[in-house]
């Protein structure tokens, strides 16, 4: 597994521009987010750890345009070496459309200069990258390692936990994740991913339709409501439901890193996907893995955890905008 050595790190997750809760669409919380990351100093890395757009509420123009004030920030404040996209289940389609464009290239087929402007490849890596408002987002998926002051550090969005949840597992797409993992060898991260392609690009698809989009999501939240009054739950009282906490979702970032991806325990594992901001620890092979969710920057009335980031130097420091931190030694 190709890592990065790197200084510090900043992460942050779920902005879902797109959504009509975006917090980072406010040029007042823009700012004073940019402020913040000034006053750390030096960035080697700013990763945006996946559902950056929301691409299952809205066309792919309306959630580039809500996100539009915020990458020009980004771009004219400059203050980070490299910014690093992980796509998550949500804008899953951005990942897609480099990939199948990447294999009309490997086909030999031409592109039209328009395409050419936003795909291309450093020439080192031959890695894909989307301009986004003049700033170069360089793409990884469906996980990215970094080398961070001597520490390994595992970064996905979190949506690869759920193929691991057994709570209320038969309403989700997992269910055929789970079988074939169940009865196969050798699977890799990227063929159960590959399982649910069609439903992420599905709900990408149906976000065209306001009318579909609004039923589809009344009926996840009636799913969710279904399974908290019966008290569906895995065995150890864990799910990646939306809102779950970092020790809710142990069992599943174990068996993560213990089944997908074996070989690679990393020293610090982080995810997205939840909403709900935390640190916490888990048992993995013969050590333990600090374990660091990033929150989201949703106005959610539901639950979560709003304007959290990541900071990853010496210490891993979980940060809400203007209030609080607490921090790990790495």
């Amino acid at each position: 597994m190709e890592r990065t050595n790197t200084g510090r790190v900043v992460v942050i997750s779920d902005t879902h521009f797109g959504d009509g809760g975006a917090l980072l669409t406010h040029m007042d919380v823009i700012k004073a987010f940019i402020s913040e990351l000034e006053e750390l100093g030096e960035i080697d890395v700013l990763v945006l750890l996946g559902d950056i757009w929301d691409l299952w509420r809205t066309r792919l123009a309306v959630a580039a345009e809500a996100a539009s004030a915020f990458f020009r920030e980004l771009g004219s404040w400059g203050g980070a070496r490299e910014l690093i996209l992980v796509s998550g289940n949500h804008d899953y389609h951005v990942w897609s459309f480099h990939e199948e464009s990447r294999e009309r290239r490997e086909a030999g087929w031409e592109e039209t200069e328009e395409l050419s402007l936003l795909v291309g490849s450093r020439q080192e890596s031959e890695e894909p990258v989307c301009a986004v408002e003049g700033v170069p987002l360089w793409i990884r998926y469906p996980f990215l390692a970094l080398e961070a002051h001597g520490k390994s550090v595992l970064l996905m969005h979190g949506h690869h936990l759920d193929f691991f949840s057994r709570s209320f597992w038969w309403a989700k797409t997992a269910w055929l994740a789970r079988l074939v993992l169940k009865g196969s060898r050798g699977i890799a991260l990227s063929d159960i991913d590959r399982l649910n392609k069609p439903f992420f690009e599905l709900l990408t698809c149906t976000s065209r339709v306001p009318e579909l989009s609004s039923w589809e999501y009344r009926l996840y939240g009636a799913l969710r409501f279904l399974a908290r009054l019966l008290r569906f739950q895995s065995k150890g009282g864990a799910s990646p439901r939306r809102f779950t906490t970092v020790e809710e979702n142990a069992s599943e970032v174990k068996e993560t890193l213990l089944e997908l991806l074996p070989g690679f325990i990393p020293d610090l594992f982080v995810f997205g996907h939840t909403h709900n901001a935390g640190l916490g620890e888990v048992k993995a092979g013969s050590g333990r893995v600090l374990v660091a969710n990033t929150g989201c920057w949703l106005d959610d009335a539901e639950g979560g955890t709003g304007m959290t980031y990541l900071v990853i130097d010496e210490r891993v420091r979980l940060r809400r905008l203007g209030e609080w931190e607490t921090a790990r030694e790495l």
